[in-house]
């Protein structure tokens, strides 16, 4: 079976475009954890109605298993998240453990995969020629993970000007991504966003009682700092995560 993975960003649906058009069966499927940006999951709505794609939304549920949602009751207060860190109580994802990629996106639909009696799959991703670190990496591997707009040579910029043509757009731009504020974001990018929308830094701090997403600091001092140092971090770098805005 053809699965491509959604995740919501505009290479994504770039590609999803692409490759119905072309031709094949694909099962299209989007991971939710419930932190995404509010526009991503309209975006993905929109690009199901318009184009017929019968996205399957999937969620995590604790211990070890999920739901099929829809963009109705998805949720949009960070549920599934919620329901993974209760399983590890003693510890948050960071940077070098990214469990909650490994559990909300890439298990969650194995499970459902598995509950559908398919074993044998082909996943499509959205990752682009331009992102050569990101491709390299799945090269390396023996998954069954085909990177199509690796092999069309799809840069950023032909993403954007795509979607400049179209009469929608994902209305999500840097910093915030659609994942609101991933610790996978450089401290630089979340400082923006703890100035302009502090407010969506709240569930990220409640959750830091035992450890920090960093490890250098936590989502209160960046909350506090930015306040009255933007520009302290501007050379912090991101990094790329399963659900980038682009």
């Amino acid at each position: 079976m053809n699965i491509i993975n959604f995740s919501g960003g505009r290479t994504s649906a770039y590609m999803t475009k692409r490759l119905i058009d072309e031709g094949g069966e694909y099962l299209v499927t989007f991971q939710n954890t419930g932190k995404e940006m509010p526009q991503t999951l309209d975006f993905i709505n929109e690009c199901d109605k318009r184009w017929g794609l019968n996205i399957v939304w999937l969620e995590y549920r604790k211990p070890a298993s999920f739901e099929i949602v829809n963009y109705q009751n998805a949720s949009r207060n960070g549920k599934p998240f919620d329901e993974l860190l209760l399983q590890r109580p003693s510890s948050i994802p960071n940077q070098q453990f990214r469990y909650c990629t490994l559990e909300m996106k890439i298990n969650t639909l194995k499970r459902y995969l598995k509950s559908i009696g398919v074993d044998d799959y082909i996943s499509f991703n959205g990752i682009r020629y331009d992102e050569p670190r990101r491709w390299a990496k799945i090269e390396n591997t023996d998954l069954n993970i085909e990177l199509p707009l690796v092999k069309w040579k799809v840069t950023k910029k032909d993403v954007l000007d795509y979607w400049k043509q179209q009469d929608f757009d994902l209305m999500v731009n840097e910093p915030y991504g659609n994942c609101d504020c991933c610790f996978l974001k450089g401290k630089g990018k979340l400082a923006i966003i703890a100035k302009e929308k502090p407010e969506l830094l709240d569930w990220w701090i409640d959750k830091e009682k035992t450890s920090t997403f960093k490890k250098e600091i936590s989502y209160q001092q960046i909350k506090d700092k930015a306040q009255s140092q933007l520009g302290l971090w501007d050379n912090d770098p991101s990094f790329e995560c399963f659900c980038n805005v682009d």
